[in-house]
């Protein structure tokens, strides 16, 4: 059995023009209870072809289950920078958020809570995925961003020529080239947004992605690194990558963005799953710690979740006098030095 495509118009209040669209759903999907909802952001000049374009690559996922089913969605953006700007009736992030996903919730078979809704994105469209989870994490479960169009500095002062050079293919007047207006930037910018609603990020446990080439073109890889240490700094939890010989697209292309979307799936499905029953071993660790830990504990083997629990169990003594020291122990992320070395690291 083949997939399906589905080619719609969304007219919308946050935008001037309605916004064209385009759905993949999985074979059987008309069978099935609801399924997870992920939204394929494109790059800079993309469509929804693109998603109709990606079809066979997630026919093959789903045949060898390595991706589960669920309805995949792109709207096309044109050079759009998915920019929330009120000033110019241009809101995408409003639109993606607030009408996108609550309609395909209606009009398609899909879960409507956040722990079944995935964001993703590619380049301009890692940018757009990255700044509408964070400005909107209620809204998402997962958002994972591949070599995103991410500027690195929290204040237009900071980019260098460096990370201004893709404004060649064109953006929004305000936000990409030189009448910037360095507010909106900004405003738009996904440091600042994740800096702005750290708590409720936290809080909701948005599952975050983000992996960029180290040799790409377009320096994509200065942003990726900025956001990984933002987000460190804000004591987020995340996943990076730094893909050795990947590039702006190029041979690396295709197996990263089966990587971005497989994780997507699986994160998806992690915070769907029931909690399963305790089973012996799980049983027998608890009692040993509830009892005060009198005694060896219970046999575990070191690649079992059990090990883990009867190791933090031991030495978490040692981490409370650590943290009377030394707050930042309780953090999830270590404080650390300063890394700036030389040029050319001399």
């Amino acid at each position: 059995m083949l997939s399906n495509i589905e080619l719609h118009d969304l007219a919308s209040t946050n935008l001037p023009e309605a916004v064209p669209y385009a759905l993949v759903t999985p074979p059987g999907y008309h069978e099935s209870g609801p399924l997870p909802l992920c939204l394929l952001l494109v790059g800079g000049g993309g469509s929804r072809q693109n998603l109709v374009d990606c079809r066979q690559l997630f026919e093959s996922r789903w045949s060898d289950g390595s991706l589960p089913p669920m309805v995949l969605a792109t709207p096309s953006p044109g050079m759009s920078y998915y920019l929330e700007d009120s000033a110019s009736r241009v809101r995408w992030e409003s639109f993606l958020a607030e009408e996108f996903v609550p309609h395909l919730r209606k009009t398609c078979n899909v879960n409507a809570d956040r722990r079944s809704t995935a964001i993703t994105g590619i380049s301009m469209g890692g940018y757009g995925a990255l700044k509408t989870a964070f400005a909107h994490p209620q809204q998402f479960g997962v958002v994972a961003a591949m070599q995103p169009m991410v500027e690195p500095g929290f204040h237009d002062s900071q980019i260098g020529a460096r990370n201004r050079f893709h404004y060649m293919a064109g953006g929004p007047p305000r936000l990409i080239g030189p009448a910037r207006d360095p507010a909106l930037f900004e405003a738009n910018h996904p440091a600042n947004l994740a800096r702005a609603n750290a708590r409720l990020i936290r809080e909701t446990g948005l599952a975050i992605y983000i992996e960029a080439g180290d040799e790409d073109f377009l320096n994509a890889h200065d942003g990726a690194e900025f956001m990984h240490r933002v987000l460190w700094d804000l004591d987020l939890s995340h996943e990076y990558h730094l893909v050795r010989g990947g590039d702006h697209g190029g041979p690396t292309l295709l197996p990263r963005l089966r990587a971005m979307l497989t994780w997507a799936g699986s994160a998806m499905a992690a915070m769907r799953s029931a909690p399963a029953a305790p089973t012996a071993e799980e049983r027998a660790v608890a009692s040993w710690i509830e009892g005060g830990m009198a005694g060896n504990p219970p046999a575990a083997a070191p690649t079992s979740r059990e090990f883990l629990r009867i190791l933090r169990a031991q030495l978490q003594p040692i981490r409370d006098r650590a943290v009377a020291s030394d707050p930042t122990t309780d953090r999830r992320f270590g404080v650390l030095p300063d890394t700036k070395v030389s040029a050319f690291g001399a």
